[in-house]
């Protein structure tokens, strides 16, 4: 039977000592006074092991308590369980248990602490605030005006566009429809799709050298999201014949006002196609 050279009890020991006398010469766990948390005050993101993560306070606790203690050496696994109570809308209270597994032993050790949120802004935000951008579409129509509906059905797109990193750093009216300068090109692409696709345009783009990073070119990409110049319920002439326009989207739909006969048709293919005037 083995027995603890500090008190002489007879029992398991790890390194010549019992459970009890270990607890007396080791601190188990322990943590700083005060942790800090940095909330971005745009969002509802935390910086979290170096990270922005879009999460409350409580989703991310256990791995800041985790993160911020410092447990002995002889500690080779600990679980951790809390208690918060709040002390105002910016810090936090917290009680921790720690479960330690120490040799043959699970001890329990125990720390208060405070948790004290800052404001901060995530990189996102910052860029947003800045009215940072990479991207451009232009939405325009061919020879005329937007008209109400196709302005408002183009900006819902866009509002509903951006997530995570993505986002619309600004939207400008312009002469014959706006602008949409977006936070990257691939964004930028992506949203012209969506509103050449919508709306029956044609889509073109170009790209100008905008800077270098880590001797690499950067460019600025712009879309040009082209409507056509007829609307629906416009009776064009093309190839011989007059049809209406019935619907637009991703291809125009149009009636053979002779035959009845509807076909669906790219936008630039009818760029020969003549608007019968009323």
């Amino acid at each position: 039977m083995t027995f603890c050279v500090e008190c002489g009890r007879e029992g398991p020991t790890f390194e010549g000592v019992c459970a009890d006398d270990f607890c007396r010469k080791h601190v188990l766990v322990r943590a700083p006074e005060t942790v800090d948390l940095v909330r971005c005050v745009h969002g509802a993101e935390l910086l979290v092991g170096g990270e922005w993560v879009v999460a409350s306070v409580e989703d991310v606790l256990l791995d800041l308590i985790a993160a911020s203690a410092e447990r002995d050496p002889k500690v080779t696994k600990v679980r951790y369980t809390y208690e918060v109570r709040p002390q105002d809308e910016r810090n936090l209270a917290v009680t921790v248990k720690a479960l330690c597994t120490v040799g043959p032993w699970e001890l329990v050790g125990s720390f208060h602490t405070r948790i004290r949120i800052q404001n901060g802004a995530c990189p996102t935000c910052s860029k947003r605030q800045g009215r940072f951008f990479v991207g451009t579409v232009q939405v325009r129509a061919d020879g005329r005006e937007l008209t109400e509906e196709e302005s408002l059905k183009a900006k819902t797109i866009v509002d509903r566009s951006g997530s995570g990193d993505e986002f619309v750093s600004e939207l400008e009216d312009v002469r014959g429809g706006f602008d949409v300068r977006v936070s990257s090109n691939p964004f930028a692409k992506r949203l012209a799709q969506d509103l050449s696709r919508a709306l029956g345009g044609t889509l073109g783009s170009s790209a100008t050298l905008h800077t270098q990073r880590e001797g690499k070119d950067q460019y600025r990409s712009t879309y040009v999201v082209r409507l056509p110049g007829f609307r629906e319920g416009d009776v064009l002439e093309w190839r011989r014949g007059r049809y209406r326009v019935v619907g637009l989207g991703d291809a125009v739909r149009l009636e053979n006002e002779a035959t009845g006969e509807r076909v669906r048709v790219r936008a630039r293919e009818l760029r020969s196609a003549r608007v019968i005037p009323p």
